[in-house]
Formats: C-alpha cells, sequence, structure tokens
C-alpha cells in the first residue's frame, strides 16, 4: 500500500510556475535592456547611463538568482520530505515536525521538534546573492537618478547663461 501524500506536503505548483515565468521574463528584458544601454545605442550622456545599465544587469542576476532557486522548489519531485531527509543526518530528520516554504526568497525550511530548522531543496548561496545584487541594483538606481538630475540642472543653467 502506498502512503497517502498530502498537498501541503509539496510546494504550490501555480506561484512556483508564475514565478518562474515572471522571474524568467524579467531576467531577460532586464539583460536586453542594460546591454543595450551599455553599448550606447541608448546611453545617455554621462555616467548616469552606465550606473543605469549595470542597475539593470544587476537587477537581472538577482531574478535569474529567484528562477534558479525557484527551479529547485518547482523540480524537486521527491517532495519535501525527501528533500529534508536528504539535507539532514538521520537524527535530524527524525525529528523534523512540519516544513515551511518561502517563495521570496525561494526556500524550503525543515522545522525539527527542538525549535531549530535547517534548509533543504535551494541552494544556500541563492538568497544572500539575491540580497547582494537588489542592493547594488537599487544603489546603482539612485547613482543613476542622482547624476541624470545634476546633469539637467546642469545643462538648464547652460542655457540660460546663452
Amino acid at each position: 500500500m502506498s502512503a497517502m501524500v498530502t498537498a501541503s506536503e509539496y510546494p504550490a505548483a501555480v506561484p512556483l510556475g508564475l514565478g518562474l515565468l515572471v522571474g524568467t521574463l524579467a531576467a531577460l528584458g532586464l539583460v536586453g535592456y542594460g546591454f543595450s544601454t551599455l553599448s550606447g545605442t541608448r546611453r545617455p550622456p554621462g555616467t548616469s547611463g552606465v550606473a543605469r545599465g549595470a542597475a539593470a544587469l544587476s537587477a537581472a542576476a538577482c531574478a535569474g538568482l529567484y528562477v534558479w532557486g525557484a527551479a529547485h522548489l518547482f523540480l524537486d519531485e521527491t517532495g519535501t520530505s525527501q528533500a529534508c531527509q536528504s539535507a539532514a543526518s538521520s537524527s535530524e530528520f527524525s525529528s523534523v515536525n512540519r516544513y515551511s516554504v518561502s517563495y521570496l526568497p525561494p526556500s524550503l525550511s525543515c522545522h525539527l521538534a527542538d525549535g531549530r530548522s535547517y534548509d533543504a531543496a535551494v541552494p544556500s548561496y541563492v538568497a544572500p546573492a539575491m540580497t547582494g545584487f537588489a542592493v547594488i541594483a537599487v544603489t546603482l538606481t539612485i547613482i543613476a537618478t542622482v547624476e541624470s538630475r545634476h546633469s539637467n540642472r546642469h545643462h538648464a543653467r547652460k542655457e540660460k547663461k546663452l
């Protein structure tokens, strides 16, 4: 007789599928925008164009990492129980009492009876790398915005003098 599998034992396929689709489209779009901005075809004068293109590429890397992590959850056909068992020692796995799935950042946590937890299925570098690329993208966006405003004010002052 096969073991009964409940729906809560597996990550929801619909949110993960949507995350994969949106993340892939965002990553591809941002890569296209970033490289076209850096190549000069759409780059405004000054450093704001370089910062804008680099911000788009950093955001694309963040989206790509999200897709990578979500794909690990989505393609884990063994289910959460097997993923938790694979990621822990036999003594830890025997005290797992529940699982939790996070979609942002993608992660699968196996919770132990003593209150501790450990991650399974998604590589441990995904969340820190996503955070790093997101911080870089936001920083470069702020730099591009400030530089663009400063450049616009400088051009407006030049035109008034003429």
